[in-house]
């Protein structure tokens, strides 16, 4: 601890278990001359409160540089100044470069926002996508990379290249480093009937709307703060038929950045965007005459 007069906290540095959520979850990534580290800069009504920076040393352990409650400068230049003179004492081999793999996550799994320490998750594999809405399903629910196949060009196109699918037990993801926009895509016919959904019998969501894709008939619901939106559609034409081809998005709270207070609510450009990308997976895989 580093205090000026006796009683002002400037700083902290102490050894840390950093876990799997708190750290490579929600801080952003940074360089401190050729050490990777996290930071997290905290907001208060647009105020900026506090600062961390965590510089990693295993899978576990890290060393954490954080701002005292009482310093007079709430800057996170000014701490990582201090960071990047501290981690450049470390020994080399201690810590890890910008791009080191400091997590048990592969590749885009780093990115997932997940407790999980990355035993259920695979970056995507290419897999093809078969032909007829039984054929998709029947092979989604068997394979998450086909489920991200069929939704990997259509989430490309609209959302952008630095949305990466990453395939978990029963679903596939698209995630990117910056953590605004988490998106879980599926084709199953193990899943329940779109009409489930519309009836939500629980009222767990609101919002909800009879939409079609296609010709395709679908439901869209939100949640009650508005974070999440729900697309769940039938390719046989009978929404209370079982099996479903699903887009689901979440806003998340950006990497690098703890603010209070937060809107969740997802904004209307990527309402659109999602409606978009089911438009056009039900045009590219299930667009058939019955």
């Amino acid at each position: 601890m580093l205090y000026r007069d006796g009683y002002e906290d400037i700083l902290y540095v102490h050894d840390v278990d950093p876990g799997h959520a708190a750290l490579r979850n929600d801080g952003a990534v940074v360089d401190l001359g050729g050490v990777k580290a996290y930071q997290i800069e905290s907001r208060r009504e647009g105020r900026v409160e506090g600062c961390a920076v965590t510089v990693p040393l295993s899978f576990q352990r890290a060393i954490k540089f954080e701002l005292g409650f009482q310093s007079r400068g709430k800057d996170c230049e000014l701490l990582r100044d201090f960071a990047t003179a501290g981690a450049a004492k470390l020994p080399r081999d201690l810590v890890y470069p910008p791009g080191g793999q400091d997590s048990a996550r592969i590749g885009a799994c780093a990115n997932w926002v997940s407790n999980s320490k990355g035993e259920n998750c695979d970056p995507a594999v290419d897999a093809p996508v078969p032909t007829g809405a039984e054929q998709i399903l029947a092979a989604g629910a068997a394979d998450p990379n086909v489920e991200c196949a069929v939704f990997r060009n259509a989430v490309k196109k609209v959302y952008g290249p630095e949305f990466e699918p990453i395939a978990t037990p029963g679903s596939c993801y698209f995630v990117e480093p910056r953590h605004r926009l988490q998106i879980e895509a599926g084709a199953t016919a193990n899943g329940g009937a779109p009409g489930e959904w519309l009836a939500d019998p629980h009222r767990t969501f609101k919002d909800h709307r009879q939409v079609s894709f296609s010709g395709n008939p679908g439901v869209t619901l939100r949640d009650k703060d508005e974070s999440e939106l729900l697309i769940y559609v039938s390719p046989f034409g009978d929404l209370d038929s079982r099996g479903h081809v699903r887009l689901l998005i979440a806003t998340e709270r950006e990497r690098g950045v703890d603010e209070w207070p937060r809107s969740r609510a997802i904004p209307m450009v990527d309402v659109a965007k999602a409606h978009a990308v089911m438009e056009l997976v039900m045009v590219t895989h299930f667009r058939v005459t019955r």
